[in-house]
């Protein structure tokens, strides 16, 4: 096993919620839900449904970040143990279920819980790659 499968995994995740976010948002225009004027800055036109899947698209490009450089680092320097690997799919693992909870909007602390975990897999995986240099 390699760093590429739990990096390709994170990957897939992202697209889906992208994919997500564009059904959503395609749907509320041609419903009539929503006019297309109201996303130019997101305003108070937006139904909270919407807002809370945009904002669970924008957290994909927060804390995964340094999870994809993690992983573009342990490629480069051709250094991914079997530590690594764990804490990689950990890291995905966590966000999986963050996202599985994040998408229908509920259980905050459970939604909490899952970001910690990944927090402390991910810190994990940088603190295990800074101790290699």
């Amino acid at each position: 096993m390699n760093i590429y499968y739990p990096l390709f995994t994170m990957i897939l995740l992202t697209l889906l919620v992208a994919l997500r976010l564009l059904y959503f948002n395609t749907w509320a225009v041609l419903s009539g839900e929503v006019h297309i004027k109201h996303f130019r800055l997101l305003d108070d036109g937006i139904p909270p449904k919407l807002k809370a899947v945009a904002q669970h698209y924008k957290n994909m490009f927060e804390l995964p970040v340094l999870f994809y450089l993690l992983c573009v680092l342990l490629i480069i320097n051709d250094s991914a143990t079997a530590l690594d690997i764990q804490l990689a799919w950990g890291f995905v693992i966590f966000r999986i279920l963050h996202s599985l909870v994040r998408i229908p909007n509920k259980n905050v602390h459970s939604r909490f819980g899952f970001f910690i975990g990944s927090y402390i897999m991910l810190a994990g995986g940088w603190i295990n790659f800074g101790l290699k240099y």
